[in-house]
C-alpha cells in the first residue's frame, strides 16, 4: 500500500447557543485519498470526551489495545470516556462528523447511566433506536459541510425537549475538565451536593469517579501537547 499522506481537512462548526450546555464541539473531517490505495491507522489515547461519531462513504475498523483483530465500526457510534487506547483504520476516502458532548452531556442526551457505555463504542441505533437512521440518511445526502452541519444541529435541537435539564453538577464537571487540578471539595461545592451524592452522580454522568476523570483529562492534555510539540519531553 502507498505511504502517501491523504489530504485531510477538518472544520469546526459554530455551536447553536441553545446547544452549548450540551455540546462542546462538532467537527467535520474529510479525508481524500485520491483513489490511491492507502492504509491509514490512527492512534487514539485515553480521553475524557464522550461523543457520537457519524461515518460517511466508508467503513472504518477499530482495534482496542490488547485485541488481535480489527472490528467493523458502525455508521453511527456512541463512545463514553475512554481509558483503553485504540487504533482506527481507514482504507478509502471518507467524511465523518465528530459530535463531542460536554462532560455529563451524553448522559443527559441518552438518559442512561454512562457506565453502560464506558470505555467502548456502541451502535447508536442499538442505544437510540431507528430514528438515528434518518439522521444518517440525511447526512449521506448532504452536498456540503455547511448543509451537513445544519442537518446535525437541527437533529440535536429537536432532541432538546427530551434532554435532562442542566444541573449545577454539569457546570462543576465542565470546570473539572478544563481545570483538572482543582480541589475536588471545590468541585463538590459548585455541584451543590454532598460528597456521596456527587460521586454517585459522577458514575452516572461520566461512568467513573471524579478523581479518575481528572487524571484522564490531565493525561489527555499532556499527550496532546506532546503530539503537537515533538521536542517536548514528558
Amino acid at each position: 500500500m502507498s505511504t502517501i499522506q491523504p489530504n485531510i481537512h477538518t472544520e469546526q462548526c459554530t455551536i447553536h447557543p441553545a446547544l452549548r450546555s450540551l455540546i462542546r464541539n462538532i467537527i467535520i473531517i474529510e479525508a481524500n485519498f485520491n483513489n490511491t490505495p492507502i492504509i491509514l491507522e490512527s492512534d487514539f489515547m485515553p480521553s475524557p470526551y464522550q461523543g457520537m461519531f457519524i461515518n460517511l462513504y466508508t467503513n472504518f475498523k477499530s482495534k482496542k489495545s490488547g485485541d488481535s483483530n480489527f472490528k467493523n465500526v458502525t455508521s453511527c457510534t456512541l463512545i463514553g470516556v475512554q481509558i483503553t487506547p485504540f487504533k482506527l483504520l481507514a482504507e478509502e476516502s471518507h467524511k465523518a462528523v465528530s459530535i463531542i458532548f460536554q462532560p455529563g452531556g451524553l448522559n443527559r442526551f441518552l438518559n442512561i447511566p454512562i457506565s453502560e457505555i464506558f470505555d467502548n463504542g456502541y451502535s447508536a441505533r442499538e442505544v437510540i433506536g431507528r430514528e438515528i437512521e434518518e439522521l444518517i440518511d440525511k447526512s449521506h445526502d448532504s452536498i456540503s459541510s455547511k448543509e451537513l452541519d445544519s442537518i446535525v444541529q437541527s437533529y440535536l435541537l429537536r432532541k432538546l425537549s427530551c434532554v435532562k435539564e442542566q444541573l449545577p453538577i454539569d457546570s462543576a464537571l465542565q470546570l473539572l475538565l478544563t481545570n483538572h487540578h482543582t480541589n475536588i471539595d471545590k468541585i463538590v461545592g459548585i455541584a451543590c451536593m454532598s460528597v456521596r451524592s456527587f460521586e454517585r452522580k459522577c458514575k452516572e454522568r461520566l461512568g467513573m469517579p471524579a478523581k479518575m476523570y481528572a487524571r484522564i483529562a490531565r493525561f489527555h492534555k499532556a499527550y496532546t501537547i506532546l503530539e503537537s510539540k515533538r521536542i517536548t519531553s514528558w
